[in-house]
This record gives structure tokens, C-alpha cells and sequence, in this order.
């Protein structure tokens, strides 16, 4: 049976090794924020790419639709993250609640 799966932050390091392993188990598709996610799909049958930011409930649920319209949806990895230097020592608070929040809240 075939399977999809959605894998945020997917087109390049840790997440495109992620796409290559459940490329082997069904269609994937990659969200990614700029036009790499269409270069890794780019002629690819097994996967499709999603532009835009993973944290926008518009461009996840788009992606979810994408994906079960291939196949019933399996899997979704968020791989996506937001990376920012914060020294905890030297940070406010706020600061590193926002960074966070940001990396978090793909999740949720």
C-alpha cells in the first residue's frame, strides 16, 4: 500500500536525508521555505514540493492535502528550525522564549 509523508525543513541536510529514507516507503512531500524544496523535487515522481513556512497553518494544511491526495498520510517530521545565537546568560528571557516559540510551535 502506498503511504505519503510530509517532512518540514526537508530540502537540504538532516531533512533531505530524511526524504531519502521514506522516499523508499512512499511519496514525500518537502516544505521548505524558499525554492530549494523545488529544486530537491524537481523531476523526482516520489516527491513534491510545498514552498512556504511550515509554521503557516495554511501552507501546512496544503501540504496535508497534497500528500493524501497521493496516498493516506503516514508520517509528517518536523525537521524545520529557526536557528538564532541567545546566550542564556546574557539574554532576557523573552528573548530566548521567542526562539523557542518559533522552533515550537511547528510542532504544536
Amino acid at each position: 500500500m502506498e503511504q505519503a509523508f510530509v517532512v518540514t525543513g526537508g530540502a537540504q541536510g538532516v531533512g533531505r536525508a530524511i526524504v531519502e529514507r521514506l522516499r523508499e516507503r512512499g511519496h514525500v512531500v518537502v516544505i521548505d521555505v524558499d525554492d530549494v524544496a523545488l529544486a530537491c523535487a524537481d523531476g523526482d515522481p516520489q516527491l513534491t514540493a510545498v514552498v512556504g513556512d511550515a509554521a503557516d497553518q495554511a501552507v501546512a494544511a496544503h501540504a496535508a492535502e497534497v500528500a493524501e491526495a497521493v496516498a493516506p498520510l503516514c508520517g509528517w517530521v518536523n525537521n524545520a528550525a529557526l536557528f538564532g545565537d541567545a546566550a542564556l546568560h546574557v539574554a532576557g528571557p523573552e528573548e530566548v522564549l521567542e526562539l523557542v516559540t518559533r522552533n515550537l510551535a511547528l510542532a504544536v
